[in-house]
C-alpha cells in the first residue's frame, strides 16, 4: 500500500489558512472578587467529518476568529458576532479528524480513494454522511477503514487543532483552549463528551470511539495524561438523547456503580452541558409534574435511530438525586457537576442569537423544510445555542480552567444574562444590600459549584444569596427560582421555590408566582420591555432546610417571553409560524448546584 505519511510541505499547503492578525497583548486584569466571562466549549469546524460533509468550509482559524468579534469571509458574504465571546474551544470530533479534508484534496494522500470520489459527488457525500452516522461501527468500537486512521496524518491534523488555539489565545482579552469531541453513539444513544485541556502540555493524539467507545476507558486516558501533567475535563452533553445511559445506576457493563467509578467520574467530568441546539436536559414534564417550566425546548429523539429517547437516566435534576442515592451507596457522587451551556454548532460560527436559525448566520437555503415540523432536531424542534459562563479572577487559560474545574459556572440559553449564587450559615441578615456583599459572600460561605458542610450549621438558617443581572440586548427577567433536591427515606425528592420577582405579583396557597405576562407581539416577532426587571437581587432562607438531611440547591432564572427563533425566521421569511412549537420562549439561566452535607 502507497505510503500516505505527507511532507511538510505537503501538509502547509494543506493546512493554508486564514492567518490570524498579530495585535499587541492586551493588559490582564485580575478581579479578586471574579468577574463573569461567556464563551462556547463546543464548537465544531469543517475538521469535523460531518460538519466537513455537509458543507461546513470554516476551519478552527477562522472559527477562533469570528468568536473574538473580527469580521470573517465565509462564501463571499462577511459576518461578525455583536458581541464577542470572551472564550472558547474548538471541539472538532476526534474520529477521522480532519480527514475528510485531506480526503478533498485534489493531491493529497487519500486523493485517490472512495472518501475522496465521496466528497466530489455531493449526493454521495450525503449518503457518505448518513453511511458514518448509522453505521454500526462508528461509535461503536468496531472495525473502521484503516486509511482514515493513519497516526501520522492524524497527528497533523491534531497539531493544526493545537496551533490555532495557540496563536488565537489573547490573555487578558480572548481566552482559547485545545479541546475536542468524543462521540461514541452505541445504537444511536448519545454518550458523548467534550474533553477541554487545561495547557499549555497536550497528547499527540486524542483518544476517540474508534479507540474504545466506552467512558471508563476514556478516563483511563485522561487519568493516564494527567499522570503525564496534561490536565482536562470531559463534559458530557446531549444527555437528553443517550437513551437512559448518561446517568444510569449502572456501568457500562451495566454492573452497580462502585466507589472506584463514581471517584473516578466525580474527578474528571467535573461539569455537564444542559443546553444546546440539540435541546436542554435539565428536565421534563414527565420527571417534574410540578414544574410549570419543565417543558423548555425538549428533544428526545435518538441521534441515529427513529425512536424516542428513554426519559429516565436522561436530565440533569433527575441525576443530581441519584447521584446522592448513589453517594449514600457507594460513599462518593458520580453525578456532583457544575453547568454549562454550548452550542454544538457545525458551521465553524459560533451564534446564539435567537433572531438567527440555530447554526445558520445567513437564512438557510430551505427554510420552509427547517420550519415543517418533524420529530427530529433537525427541524423546528431544535433549540438556540446556550452559552456557558464562569465567574474568574481574570480572562486567562488558567483563571477560566480553574473556575471550570471548581464548578463556578452558570449555563444560560443563548442570553449573556449573569447571575452568581452563595450559601452559607453565618451571614448577615440585609447583607446583600451592603455595597461589598459579594466579598463578605466568599469569606463567609461557599459559591455555586461548592461542598457546604453542617458542622457550621449549629441551628442557624441556611441562607441563599442570589443576584441576577438581565442581559442588556435581551428581555428583562421574570423571577428568580431555587431548585431544591434531597434525599428523604433514601429516595430523591424535588421542590422549586419562587424567591424573588419583577412586579407587584403575589404567590398564591402553594408559594408559586403567577405568569408575568407577555408582551409579544407574534405577527411582527418583537416585544417590549416594558414589564420584567432590570435586575433581581435575593438573600433567601429555606423553610424545609434540615441540618441532617442532604440537598443539593441550584438557582434558576427566567427573562420575560420573547419570540422564538423558529417566529422571527417565519415572520423574516413570510412564513406561517409554526404551531407544532411555542412561538415565545422564556430564556434562562441556571447555577452550578451548591452541595449540602450534613
Amino acid at each position: 500500500m502507497k505510503s500516505r505519511l505527507i511532507t511538510a510541505a505537503l501538509a502547509t499547503s494543506l493546512f493554508a489558512g486564514h492567518a490570524l492578525a498579530a495585535e499587541p497583548p492586551a493588559k490582564v486584569t485580575t478581579n479578586p472578587l471574579r468577574n463573569a466571562y461567556y464563551g462556547e466549549l463546543h464548537l465544531h469546524t469543517g475538521m469535523s467529518f460531518d460538519a466537513f460533509l455537509i458543507g461546513t468550509r470554516v476551519f478552527p482559524e477562522t472559527g477562533y476568529q469570528y468568536a473574538r468579534g473580527e469580521e470573517v469571509e465565509v462564501n463571499g458574504k462577511k459576518f461578525r458576532r455583536k458581541v464577542p465571546l470572551d472564550f472558547c474551544a474548538v471541539t472538532d470530533h476526534s474520529e477521522y479528524l480532519g480527514q475528510m479534508y485531506v480526503a478533498a484534496q485534489p493531491n493529497g494522500p487519500l486523493a485517490n480513494t472512495i472518501w475522496a470520489k465521496s466528497i466530489a459527488n455531493e449526493p454521495a457525500g450525503q449518503r457518505l454522511l448518513r453511511m458514518f452516522s448509522l453505521s454500526d461501527t462508528y461509535g461503536s468500537g468496531g472495525e473502521e477503514p484503516p486509511e482514515l486512521l493513519d497516526p501520522a496524518q492524524l497527528k497533523t491534523n491534531w497539531q493544526r487543532q493545537i496551533d490555532a488555539a495557540e496563536k488565537a489565545y489573547q490573555p487578558g482579552k480572548f481566552t482559547t483552549f485545545v479541546g475536542y469531541e468524543w462521540s461514541s453513539i452505541p445504537n444511536g444513544a448519545n454518550l458523548h463528551r467534550n474533553v477541554i485541556f487545561k495547557g499549555p502540555k497536550y497528547p499527540e493524539l486524542p483518544f476517540s470511539s474508534v479507540d474504545s467507545a466506552i467512558p471508563e476507558q476514556l478516563w483511563r486516558y485522561l487519568t493516564h495524561q494527567r499522570e503525564l501533567g496534561i490536565d482536562a475535563l470531559a463534559i458530557p452533553h446531549n444527555s437528553n438523547v443517550s437513551d437512559g445511559l448518561m446517568f444510569s445506576y449502572a456501568d457500562s457493563k451495566r454492573d452497580p456503580i462502585d466507589n472506584e467509578y463514581a471517584s473516578t467520574r466525580q474527578s474528571l467530568e467535573r461539569l455537564v452541558e444542559i443546553t444546546q441546539t440539540k435541546g436542554t436536559s435539565e428536565t421534563r414534564p414527565e420527571l417534574s409534574p410540578d414544574d410549570e417550566f419543565a417543558n423548555f425546548e425538549l428533544v428526545n429523539t435518538l441521534l441515529t435511530v427513529p425512536r424516542q429517547s428513554s426519559v429516565h437516566g436522561g436530565y440533569v435534576r433527575e441525576a443530581l438525586g441519584r447521584g446522592l442515592e448513589l453517594e449514600k451507596r457507594v460513599g462518593v457522587n458520580p453525578f456532583e457537576f457544575g453547568l454549562v451551556g454550548s452550542s454544538d454548532l457545525h458551521t465553524g460560527l459560533v451564534s446564539s442569537d435567537e433572531k438567527l436559525a440555530p447554526g445558520y448566520l445567513d437564512n438557510p437555503p430551505d427554510v420552509q423544510k427547517l420550519l415543517e415540523a418533524n420529530p427530529s432536531f433537525h427541524g423546528v424542534n431544535g433549540s438556540n445555542a446556550g452559552l456557558a459562563g464562569v465567574w474568574a479572577e481574570s480572562n486567562t487559560r488558567e483563571s477560566i480552567y480553574d473556575a471550570l474545574y471548581r464548578r463556578e459556572t452558570f449555563a444560560t440559553s443563548g442570553t449573556r444574562l449573569r447571575v452568581r449564587l452563595f450559601a452559607g450559615f453565618d451571614y448577615p441578615g440585609g447583607l446583600t444590600k451592603q455595597r461589598n456583599w459579594v466579598k463578605t459572600a466568599y469569606e463567609s460561605g461557599v459559591a455555586m459549584g461548592s461542598d457546604l458542610s453542617g458542622v457550621r450549621a449549629s441551628g442557624k438558617p441556611l441562607r441563599i444569596l442570589v443576584q441576577a443581572v438581565k442581559d442588556p440586548d435581551a428581555g428583562n427577567l421574570d423571577r428568580i427560582q431555587i431548585v431544591k433536591v434531597w434525599l428523604e427515606d433514601g429516595k430523591a425528592k424535588e421542590r422549586i421555590f419562587d424567591v424573588a420577582w419583577a412586579g407587584n405579583r403575589s404567590p398564591d396557597a402553594k408559594g408559586r408566582v403567577p405568569p408575568i405576562g407577555s408582551s409579544v407581539d407574534v405577527q411582527t416577532a418583537t416585544y417590549t420591555n416594558d414589564i420584567g426587571a432590570n435586575e433581581l437581587t435575593v438573600d433567601w432562607q429555606d423553610p424545609t432546610f434540615r441540618a441532617d438531611q442532604t440537598a443539593v440547591y441550584y438557582a434558576r432564572v427566567l427573562e420575560i417571553p420573547t419570540p422564538r427563533w423558529s417566529t422571527y425566521l417565519a415572520v423574516q421569511n413570510n412564513l406561517p409560524i409554526p404551531t407544532s412549537v411555542p412561538s415565545t420562549i422564556q430564556e434562562r439561566a441556571w447555577t452550578s448546584p451548591i452541595y449540602f452535607r450534613p
